[in-house]
């Protein structure tokens, strides 16, 4: 069954990736509604809770995803992320929380290898609709599990890369809802931010009756942003009790906890930020305090002063060939899928500890493995690349879009080439699986808005190109075969006329 499905593993409330959960004491109104709805809601099956970017709506989802997986409720859950490969698409959903069905109670295991022997493409080529009753629905049905004895977390909405088929989604649960004799057999609590998309489904009159909304703007989550910082920097100021020596106590005082708060604005990711420049800002603790205190625009200031001074450090090393941080922060902001340091320095031709160097002046605001150079060097927060790439909040420090895609198609064409005539052994197989199912992604980013002339004139990717085209193409068909990207190869066939 797990082949079949082919299941996101990184999906879930147990995914192997730095955790946020609401901290202790915070949150409690807001999670006091949550549980009202799973005990006392019977006709309003679906939930959802909406904020904007960074109010906190994913640690909520994690608290809540524990405390009754911990009773024995969760069936199932799955947090979209952008740029993480599959766990951005929707046609990985519905057969990741089946599978997750199965592991949560194995009667539906049978059940579910005996629909997919009878319909093995039904979670490829099948309506949405078919597959949330034949993968979902009916199994939890079978297995005679009822409400609310099981919940369904699907957290962040508006991070699928495919807008139609999250509104297609939505569609498909309401009308499982409003049809009669097929009830939802689950508790099903939804996420997102009010995006245009989401909130045109939601608010459709068939929604209203099964749909109960929860925003985090009625809210205020002053006091707990408060209480959140005042922990932090607590802990902090303990682990560097010598360094803090001769520093006037309380650290932080009362007001500076007040001005963070203030400076938060209602926000727990600019809170989380703030407290990670401080930690971990060149200056001292205190220092660092003086200037988050003065960073009164969101997450931009921080952004700003925390990228600068990494670059302008990476231009003071000696040795001139690694004065590339620039283009290592542009691959991990327009990567399609989190890239470790191990693979950015194949892409780079670099070594690895020299990657993790720069990438470890810009740690207050990405999550940098800390012992493991092949785990995922992931952002922060999707903020961090929604910045990077508008010219009018980054301003010097943008990404030119144009440029890094062709840097990244360039590199993934000529190590596709590259890896084509080398043993398996030789090779860093995460970085190859990336070239191969994403060089054409960046091939054609760095074409939109190009000239035919300046495509034509561009003799490092025309080569790239055409090595490709002359010795590798059989090595990347193999490739994407072996990852079951069928999708992606029938497409790029297509494309290239193969």
């Amino acid at each position: 069954l797990y082949h079949i499905l082919s299941p996101v593993d990184d999906a879930s409330y147990t995914r192997p990736e730095p955790i946020v959960r609401c901290h202790a004491g915070t949150r409690l109104k807001v999670i006091s509604e949550i549980e009202k709805w799973i005990k006392h809601s019977d006709n309003c099956p679906i939930l959802w809770l909406n904020g904007p970017a960074g109010s906190g709506k994913s640690a909520i989802s994690q608290t809540i995803a524990e405390h009754y997986a911990a009773q024995n409720q969760l069936a199932a859950s799955f947090f979209f992320l952008r740029g993480t490969g599959r766990r951005s698409s929707l046609w990985h959903l519905i057969p990741t929380l089946a599978y997750q069905v199965s592991m949560f109670d194995p009667a539906a295991k049978f059940i579910l290898i005996d629909i997919m022997n009878n319909e093995p493409n039904l979670h490829r080529g099948q309506a949405l609709y078919h597959q949330l009753v034949k993968l979902l629905i009916n199994p939890i049905q079978a297995i005679g599990l009822k409400l609310p004895e099981i919940i369904i977390i699907i957290d962040a909405l508006d991070e699928c890369n495919n807008k139609e088929l999250i509104s297609e989604f939505i569609k498909a649960i309401v009308d499982i809802c409003n049809t009669p004799n097929l009830q939802l057999p689950f508790r099903h609590f939804l996420t997102s931010r009010v995006e245009e998309h989401i909130q045109e489904e939601f608010y459709k009159s068939t929604t209203q009756s099964v749909i109960k909304y929860l925003s985090l703007k009625n809210f205020d989550a002053t006091e707990d942003i408060e209480l959140y910082l005042k922990g932090r920097l607590s802990l902090l100021c303990k682990s560097k009790s010598r360094m803090m020596l001769g520093v006037p106590g309380p650290w932080p005082s009362k007001e500076h906890l007040e001005r963070l708060s203030r400076n938060a604005a209602g926000s727990f990711i600019i809170a989380s930020t703030l407290v990670n420049f401080i930690e971990t800002g060149k200056g001292h603790p205190d220092d660092n305090l003086k200037e988050a205190l003065d960073m009164t625009d969101g997450l931009d200031p921080v952004y700003h002063q925390v990228i600068t001074t990494a670059l302008r450090e990476n231009k003071t090393l000696r040795n001139t060939h690694l004065h590339i941080l620039d283009r290592v922060l542009a691959i991990t902001g327009l990567a399609e899928e989190p890239l470790s340091v191990t693979a950015i320095s194949v892409l780079m031709e670099r070594r690895a500890y020299q990657i993790l160097q720069m990438l470890l002046g810009l740690q207050a605001i990405l999550l940098i493995p800390e012992k493991d150079n092949d785990e995922p060097v992931r952002l922060f927060h999707t903020s961090l690349r929604d910045y990077l790439c508008s010219e009018q909040r980054s301003k010097e420090l943008c990404i030119n879009m144009q440029q890094s895609h062709r840097m990244l198609a360039i590199k993934c064409l000529q190590l596709v080439v590259k890896y084509s005539w080398k043993d398996d052994d030789s090779k860093n197989q995460g970085i190859a699986i990336y070239a191969c199912k994403h060089w054409l992604h960046h091939l054609n980013e760095s074409l939109k808005n190009a000239k035919n002339q300046d495509v034509l004139n561009d003799a490092i990717l025309n080569s790239a190109l055409s090595g490709f085209t002359s010795q590798s193409v059989m090595y990347w068909v193999i490739k994407t075969i072996e990852n079951r990207d069928m999708r992606i190869l029938q497409a790029i066939l297509v494309r290239i006329n193969y």
